[in-house]
């Protein structure tokens, strides 16, 4: 994951993907550091190490050029040289090898009236795959959580989530499904957030949760 100076989880940055499918041979044409590359909505996409690499992102498309040209890959892994006035945030897989979440009926957490008598999900979970869904479905600004920037989307599943990032590629949220959202969605979410905390591997174990094998495709 890549971010300009002032960026943050969704906002002012870009993941690089590889590898990824083949872009549409109508896609538009565009150079990549002397290579032929395509661009797609918020994304360019380029031949590399014999497969091909992806860069989606809220950044200009001369940016998104930029961070493609200056990406390389070794051992089925890329590896970006930012330009100036942008830094490497994080590197790991697109996929987290495991989410860690907990389903709540909102009514017993006292939200019904807001969020309606579905279910309200929060958990943690590793990957730059979260952060490149919220760029391809933008959402919106969402205030702050523990003083970090955080974003509203519909990105993470559900009818939509508060997400922020705890540490540099780390993504904790809080979603539900239920009521369509309205005007006071954001702030429910936002007093579900400040009533989360984490829990160390101890207490996660404690808690006895259940296990499902699964492909963990972000949102």
């Amino acid at each position: 994951m890549v971010r300009r100076r002032d960026g943050s989880l969704g906002r002012h940055g870009a993941v690089v993907t590889f590898p990824v499918p083949a872009p549409p041979a109508t896609a538009r044409t565009l150079d990549v550091g002397g290579t032929p590359g395509r661009a797609g909505p918020d994304t360019v996409t380029w031949p590399l190490a014999g497969a091909y690499a992806r860069v989606r992102g809220d950044l200009p498309e001369r940016a998104l050029i930029a961070i493609a040209a200056r990406t390389t890959a070794s051992r089925g892994r890329p590896a970006v040289r930012p330009p100036a006035g942008y830094a490497v945030v994080s590197r790991g897989p697109y996929r987290p090898p495991a989410i860690h979440e907990i389903r709540y009926g909102s009514a017993d957490l006292g939200e019904q009236a807001t969020l309606g008598g579905g279910l309200t999900f929060t958990g943690v979970a590793r990957g730059g795959g979260f952060e490149d869904r919220l760029y391809a479905t933008p959402g919106a600004v969402g205030g702050l959580v523990g003083g970090r920037p955080a974003v509203v989307s519909m990105a993470l599943g559900g009818n939509a989530a508060l997400a922020w990032e705890p540490a540099p590629g780390v993504v904790a949220y809080v979603g539900y499904s239920g009521s369509s959202p309205g005007g006071g969605t954001v702030a429910a979410l936002h007093r579900l957030a400040q009533r989360a905390r984490p829990l160390d591997a101890g207490q996660w174990r404690a808690a006895r949760p259940s296990t499902a094998d699964q492909t963990n495709e972000p949102g």
